[in-house]
């Protein structure tokens, strides 16, 4: 994923591995949590990549909604994009069964 990300980024990037290594792993556990899964499938691969890049995007403007400066305005992306959310929902949530022993 690191070198689908490094490709994505392009000329763009001028972070070093483990800042991008960083960015998976925290698309990784937003996928992880929206899901509710323990491991990622493998199909979902592209998903983290491209959240990843919109982590990078965001770096520097955490906690930013927009922002206008010399007429220029950025809006930025406060959670999974549709598009994502849409390929997301292709894997429902797994339910765990919780047993519990009664005693007669």
């Amino acid at each position: 994923m690191l070198e689908n990300l490094k490709g994505l980024l392009g000329g763009t990037c001028c972070c070093e591995d483990g800042t991008l290594n960083a960015l998976l792993e925290t698309a990784t556990d937003t996928i992880l949590d929206y899901i509710g899964r323990d491991e990622l499938p493998q199909r979902l691969e592209s998903v983290v990549v491209q959240y990843a890049v919109i982590l990078y995007n965001q770096m520097g403007a955490e906690g930013e909604t927009s922002r206008s400066q010399g007429g220029v305005s950025q809006s930025f992306i406060n959670d999974l994009p549709p598009a994502m959310l849409r390929r997301l929902q292709n894997y429902p949530r797994k339910v765990r069964v919780i047993r519990s022993e009664t005693s007669e």
